[in-house]
């Protein structure tokens, strides 16, 4: 992407990993039970435990991203 902003232009919300996975993506929605994330990147959503997320560092984005 050629914003001046990167990635964080592309994630305005909260951008989470899933800790089972390793698959990162943005917070969607979030309840007492867990949270929705969808990907960075084309696929589909998932539901992921709340005890088994935790907010992703820049590198993990930078990753994430880089694997369109």
């Amino acid at each position: 992407m050629s914003s001046e902003y990167g990635w964080r232009a592309r994630t305005s919300q909260r951008v989470m990993v899933d800790t089972r996975s390793g698959q990162v993506g943005r917070l969607i929605e979030r309840d007492t039970d867990g949270m929705v994330l969808e990907p960075l990147t084309p696929g589909p959503e998932w539901s992921v435990p709340s005890r088994y997320a935790r907010a992703a560092t820049p590198e993990e984005v930078a990753a994430a991203l880089t694997e369109e």
